[in-house]
């Protein structure tokens, strides 16, 4: 039995796009938007730069973009983990649990792939400054509806407090390459949660 060519063909196509964007959003990660040079992409997932353009017609711009993206849904996905079928105070503290637990397996290597971007806002192009706020504004929105379900009152002012209060501590956890900011959030959680 044979295969049809158009669906290996498709396949193919689909993979090296989806390895363009993984491996750049972990570069982000690590390097920060400046440092995510494309050559190390290409090097990495192992196509020449034709494969770039033909993916992503716009270059850098365009790959950063999906790659913001990417990365905001892979760390949704992972807060959400921490945050499943538990009381509000719980799940907030495991996520941050999960986030001191990024930044010490990686010894505070990674960082929040979409600060990291949002970082360089002055120098970068407006669709990515953008698709980094909607990232931002989903995540936040997330956090709210989860508040809400757990019966929190002023949900969105809470999460709009408690997110930036989680990022701000996680860049600064980063930044002096010790999670303890990140873990004197939990002592405000109930604070906030009951104010």
């Amino acid at each position: 039995m044979s295969r049809p060519f158009g669906l290996i063909v498709y396949v193919y196509i689909m993979n090296t796009r989806e390895r363009l964007i993984n491996v750049t959003s972990d570069l982000i990660r690590k390097k920060g938007y400046f440092g995510t040079g494309i050559n190390e992409v290409l090097k990495q997932v192992g196509v020449p730069k034709g494969s770039l353009y033909h993916h992503f017609p716009k270059g850098k711009d365009e790959l950063i973009r999906e790659a913001v993206y990417y990365g905001g849904e892979n760390q949704m996905q992972k807060y959400g983990e921490a945050l499943r079928g538990k009381t509000a105070e719980q799940g907030l503290s495991d996520m941050i649990d999960v986030m001191v637990d990024e930044l010490l397996k990686s010894n505070f290597e990674d960082g929040c792939p979409i600060a990291a971007v949002a970082m360089a806002a002055g120098t970068i192009d407006e669709e990515i400054r953008e698709a980094c706020a909607k990232v931002f504004i989903g995540w936040q929105n997330n956090l709210e509806g989860y508040l809400e379900r757990r019966g929190v009152k002023n949900a969105q002012i809470k999460a709009e407090e408690l997110y930036s209060m989680f990022e701000g501590a996680y860049v600064l956890s980063k930044a002096h390459k010790d999670v303890k900011y990140l873990s004197l959030q939990k002592r405000f959680i109930e604070t906030i949660l009951n104010s």
